[in-house]
């Protein structure tokens, strides 16, 4: 049996989860599913992080201690993910003690082996995303996340001797060793490899909620280093170890830079094998603008399963556009997939099928009997769906998965509004009636196992209606 370790994110729980944060965890939810679907053993690992300066202030603000704080936010993800029938096998958190205790293993471990070293240093930090940043990577002086001045910060730390790892991070980008997508990305890390790197800032003097530095109390571990080692702790707190290295890293394109340099990095310095894939997604926009609590455009993803259902929500961030690039939803756009293409067309389809099956007493033969071979276009459309579903699937190309299911369910709309089966019956045309309906049932049937891993129980109702032949309303209109 082939083992399949994907993750998501460690997501930053300084706030509760918004649609960004399900938009990868949906997206690897699906991947998950599709493995245990072909007989692989899944390890599909999520969590929270949990430490650093930006809860530290959160926590403060809400009148919390940083680990009050970060309790009563937990079960907020956790009830997310559930509401959105992710199928996570563990979560981890980076405040759990044994995450503790591997992280200060692995640091004192690059200690021994040479690679870090105190120095003092000054430059321009972001709190927002707790890196410092060079000159030339600011935007008009701001940061081109936060939009806001780094403050100049000094201190004495301690460094991971990255620059060492350059020309050895280069080849194994290139060699396909390390697979970093989508491409646009992979050339973005090139690019900045190229450049040359310097080595990084692996503690914090100033921020108290972390873990202690090993040998050096008036230091906690930097975040991200903290972070970043959950993907290889979980596997021994969890007794995967035989799971590594990670097949997918799926995370958001702003956390490119630490997945695809630091953290490679930090596993060849321990000789530890690197993960396969390293795979960024895109930012969302919402109706245009960036999404921000300000505005107070942030889509909460709970809210939109209590609406439109799990499964609508989980096809509409996928279906919206292309996973890897920008991109742009809102609610009513999520009302509008969910009304035409999951109401009109595949709902529609189920019921009307099944509905003449019944009223015009249509026997279902044994799927054999109607391999649609004589139908020139099903046969082109289905060879066509096969290809590009599994094809789609190996590049997280999720929305041109969903693109080639709905050419399927549209075809077989059509085919019915062709041979128009109320006039089969009509003219007692029994047998090119039976016909009709079975290609229509049998399609169904197909339609259904495809949906499986994106619309789980939206693919076990139409299985169980096409086994009881009674039709049902898949996606009830929404009264606003």
């Amino acid at each position: 049996m082939k083992k399949f370790y994907i993750t998501t994110p460690i997501y930053y729980i300084n706030d509760i989860p918004h649609i960004g944060h399900a938009y990868t965890t949906v997206a690897a939810d699906v991947l998950a599913r599709h493995h245990r679907k072909k007989g692989d053993e899944v390890f599909f690992l999520t969590g929270t992080d949990e430490h650093g300066a930006k809860i530290e202030e959160a926590a403060s603000k809400a009148g919390k201690t940083p680990k009050e704080f970060v309790d009563n936010l937990v079960p907020k993800f956790k009830e997310a993910w559930k509401k959105l029938n992710i199928s996570y096998d563990e979560y981890i958190r980076t405040s759990d003690p044994e995450h503790e205790a591997i992280v200060s293993e692995i640091v004192a471990k690059l200690k021994d082996k040479g690679y870090v070293e105190k120095r003092s240093y000054e430059g321009l930090y972001c709190v927002g995303c707790e890196r410092y940043y060079k000159t030339s990577e600011l935007v008009d002086g701001l940061c081109p996340d936060h939009k806001i001045a780094p403050i100049k910060q000094s201190e004495e730390n301690y460094f991971f001797l990255l620059s060492k790892f350059e020309d050895k991070l280069i080849e194994i980008i290139e060699s396909g060793e390390l697979q970093v997508g989508p491409d646009s990305r992979r050339n973005e890390v090139l690019g900045k490899l190229r450049q040359g790197l310097e080595d990084v800032s692996i503690s914090r003097e100033a921020v108290k909620w972390g873990i202690s530095f090993p040998g050096d109390d008036t230091q906690t571990v930097y975040v991200w280093i903290d972070a970043l080692l959950n993907y290889f702790s979980a596997t021994k707190i969890f007794k995967k170890e035989s799971f590594w290295p990670a097949d997918v890293h799926l995370i958001g394109k702003d956390i490119l830079w630490f997945h695809a340099i630091i953290w490679p990095a930090v596993l060849l310095a321990l000789d530890i094998p690197i993960p396969k894939t390293v795979f960024a997604n895109g930012y969302f926009t919402i109706d245009g603008h960036k999404m921000s609590k300000s505005l107070g455009n942030v889509i909460d993803p709970v809210k939109m399963v209590e609406k439109y259902g799990a499964d609508a929500t989980r096809y509409a961030v996928l279906r919206a556009f292309p996973f890897g690039e920008d991109g742009d939803i809102s609610e009513n756009k999520i009302a509008e997939l969910y009304q035409k293409d999951l109401g009109n067309e595949l709902g529609n389809l189920l019921q009307r099928t099944l509905s003449m099956i019944n009223k015009y007493e249509v026997r279902i033969d044994r799927r054999d009997n109607y391999l649609i071979l004589d139908e020139e276009s099903f046969s082109t459309i289905e060879a066509e769906t096969s290809i590009q579903y599994s094809e789609g699937l190996k590049e997280f190309k999720f929305d041109q998965v969903l693109s080639s299911v709905w050419r399927l369910v549209r075809a077989n709309n059509s085919f019915i509004d062709e041979k128009k089966p109320w006039s089969l019956a009509k003219e007692e045309n029994h047998v090119e009636l039976t016909r009709v309906l079975n290609v229509c049932y049998w399609q169904l049937e197909k339609i259904a196992d495809l949906l499986e891993i994106f619309m789980p129980e939206t693919s076990d109702k139409m299985k169980k209606q096409l086994e009881e032949k009674k039709p049902e309303v898949l996606f009830p209109r929404i009264e606003e």
